[in-house]
């Protein structure tokens, strides 16, 4: 892309032909006083995007998009909570361009390499607890071993000096999917952080 495109905030044609399909989730918008109409279009204003990126069995990681993205859109992108479609260079992962011709695609996250924070590890050494599941929604991820992640809004109640709560992202598995209502009382197993927290569906409902 040449310095007129990256003057006006054209996305790289190169990376949306010819890059890895990934997952963006948007942290933060900057938009600038440069904005683009095209005929009868839709006025374009160009943005500086941050985004977690999301790329399968490889480890997340920050990029900066500089892109004119329509108008209209941009309330949802600067919600807090915007996912959408990215395409990253496969030789440069700074290189990224939001993709919005395409679907946002459901990643298989990398193995974690630090064991001692990992779901197994909590589940062997975790310090036993019983939560309150509030609420639940699947992540578009699934962890190394292809089971879904899912966010989990949780109460802790039993096990802890005062109940709280925390949202957590967990792998949940198939058989695990009676158990996932609101009010479902689980077991669970607690780290050093307050917030690592992973439910034991193995052991079933809680008392």
């Amino acid at each position: 892309m040449g310095f007129f495109g990256n003057l006006i905030g054209s996305a790289d044609n190169s990376v949306l032909q010819n890059g890895i399909l990934g997952r963006g989730e948007i942290t933060n918008l900057e938009m600038s006083g440069m904005t683009l109409q095209t005929g009868n279009g839709l006025v374009e204003r160009k943005c500086t995007i941050t985004a977690n990126v999301f790329l399968d069995n490889t480890p997340m990681f920050v990029a900066t998009i500089v892109q004119r993205v329509q108008e209209i859109v941009i309330p949802q992108l600067s919600s807090g909570s915007a996912v959408v479609a990215v395409r990253v260079d496969p030789a440069d992962h700074s290189k990224v361009a939001i993709d919005f011709s395409s679907e946002v695609p459901e990643v298989t996250l990398a193995r974690t390499t630090d064991n001692a924070h990992s779901a197994a590890y909590l589940l062997a050494n975790g310090k036993p607890i019983k939560v309150v599941l509030v609420g639940n929604q699947p992540l578009g991820k699934k962890n190394a071993d292809g089971v879904e992640m899912y966010a989990l809004q949780l109460t802790a109640y039993e096990g802890v000096d005062t109940p709280y709560q925390l949202t957590v992202g967990n792998p949940v598995p198939a058989s695990a999917l009676p158990l996932l209502f609101p009010g479902s009382k689980l077991h669970a197993r607690l780290g050093d952080d307050p917030n690592a927290v992973v439910v034991d569906w193995a052991a079933g409902s809680a008392a």
